[in-house]
């Protein structure tokens, strides 16, 4: 049996998941958005302290009186696209999620890397708009590797507690997100998987096209 599912936006159809591999799945994307947000860092903050001011700020926009409510949504939505703009490694991002289709198209990989990065800010926008309201984060450790980090946290919930590790590396004066994994499960795997799947069924050329027929459409 075949479902409809989305990355970054745009809609394919695959093979029905397990509602295990579903609840995993949207889970990358809830736990992400507890990472998603952040002040332009300094070099002196360390991993974890990056990783913990990105609730902060989101919630901060979330819960600011004076942005609430349908009629400042929009408001919300540019402020929170910004800073996604500032936080994340776009092209090694798009880089992993391609695999190794990426080595093979050269001219038209600036062109899925923009695609790719402007999907992504949008999707995680409305996600966090949506879903993020108020969450707990238990920080346990991080590991600093030849200018990458990993930083090890638990994400509360009312009825559940999940893992979430955030993968980050050394960009000038300060840190980039890469990656996240949810109960070791890694959203540019997924991606990277999901992609892979689409480029066999079809191809690059059709896997491009749709993600810049979505970009039209919600520009």
């Amino acid at each position: 049996m075949k479902r409809r599912f989305s990355v970054l936006g745009f809609r394919f159809s695959v093979k029905r998941k397990t509602e295990s591999e579903t609840r995993k799945i949207r889970m990358i994307g809830i736990a992400f958005l507890a990472g998603l947000l952040a002040a332009t860092p300094s070099l002196a903050e360390s991993p974890t302290a990056y990783v913990k001011g990105l609730m902060d700020r989101v919630l901060a926009i979330q819960n600011n009186p004076a942005l609430a409510g349908e009629a400042h949504k929009a408001e919300r939505a540019r402020a929170i696209r910004e800073i996604i703009r500032q936080s994340f490694d776009f092209e090694r991002m798009a880089q992993i999620s391609l695999g190794p289709a990426y080595g093979r198209v050269s001219g038209a990989r600036r062109e899925f890397v923009d695609t790719f990065t402007y999907l992504f800010q949008d999707s995680y926008t409305r996600m966090v708009l949506n879903y993020l309201k108020q969450e707990t984060v238990k920080y346990n450790q991080e590991r600093i590797t030849d200018g990458e980090a990993r930083v090890n946290t638990t994400l509360i919930r009312a009825n559940e507690t999940i893992p979430v590790d955030y993968l980050l590396r050394r960009a000038g004066q300060g840190w980039l997100l890469y990656d996240v994994m949810v109960d070791g499960v890694s959203i540019l795997e997924n991606y990277k998987t999901q992609f892979a799947q689409v480029i066999r069924s079809h191809s690059f050329d059709y896997l491009l096209n749709r993600m810049k027929a979505q970009r039209k459409a919600i520009q």
